[in-house]
């Protein structure tokens, strides 16, 4: 069976999983709707929450679709997977993964390929183990939540940039998804009020090598995907490229010297186009 990690898109959207009137949208907006059942939805109303994503997914099927649950440590993070589980979805968002035992227990519970998402310092220190494991086709990050647990008073500084320690996470996080061979999602831009906002850090990221990036606003898909989609100039010299190869490990090709790792970024461009035709 393919990984659904090869087909996860660049742009990830929540969506609160109280509001089944937006699934639909959600779902033809972005190349994957996450829909969610943790810290977009009031705790009153979980139960809620998860009852209408499971008729949702059942009625209209889970491609497309990916949920949050809540802490799989708890009673409601437990139900939330089982009950997704059964309702067909097949990849799992885990918020504030810390360890691999808690990759354990919904790995064991479900069917289900995980996202593990790096938001505390714990989480962070055993990164590269929860990177590894092998129900987890992705990683990404949350700066919000880790900038709480490390007592930060902002997330970036006056130009804009992510601080330090969100820098230094960010990286870590996605070195460690690297060596995993595991897909790396950029985690959300909340500034919303200014666009240069997202189209900055979609941009940085898929230069960073990060696979796409998760939006809270349709608003957000447009910009994410412009950055994260290879140019039409990019991809026919990539092509150029791989045609001229014949054999040879170490050539010019049109004023620059070649060698594997440039084969490899070229097919990687030619693979990431194919998401397009």
């Amino acid at each position: 069976m393919q990984s659904v990690s090869d087909s996860l898109g660049w742009a990830l959207l929540f969506c609160p999983g109280d509001r089944p009137e937006r699934f639909a949208k959600a779902g033809e907006a972005a190349d994957i709707a996450v829909l969610d059942l943790e810290d977009g939805v009031a705790a009153a109303r979980k139960d809620f929450a998860r009852e209408a994503v499971t008729a949702h997914l059942s009625a209209n099927g889970a491609d497309g679709y990916a949920v949050r649950i809540n802490l799989p440590m708890t009673d409601r993070g437990r139900a939330d997977a089982e009950a997704v589980g059964n309702a067909g979805v097949r990849l799992l968002l885990m918020p504030k993964t810390e360890s691999v035992d808690e990759l354990d227990v919904v790995a064991n519970a479900t069917r289900c390929e995980l996202i593990a998402t790096i938001e505390t310092t714990r989480g962070l220190l055993a990164v590269e183990a929860i990177a590894a494991h092998p129900a987890v086709a992705a990683v990404s990050w949350g700066p919000y939540d880790l900038a709480a647990d490390l007592g930060m008073r902002g997330v970036r500084d006056e130009a804009g940039a992510l601080l330090s320690p969100l820098s230094y996470a960010r990286s870590r996080m996605l070195i460690a998804a690297a060596a995993a061979r595991k897909v790396a999602l950029d985690t959300v831009t909340a500034e919303l009020k200014d666009p240069a906002v997202i189209e900055r850090d979609a941009t940085e990221g898929a230069l960073m090598g990060f696979r796409g990036k998760f939006a809270i606003h349709p608003a957000q898909v447009g910009p994410i995907r412009r950055a994260y989609r290879p140019t039409q100039a990019e991809v026919e010299r990539s092509r150029r490229l791989l045609a001229s190869i014949d054999g040879r490990g170490v050539f010019l090709f049109e004023g620059e010297m070649v060698d594997e790792p440039m084969i490899r970024r070229a097919r990687a461009i030619v693979a990431s186009a194919t998401m397009i035709e």
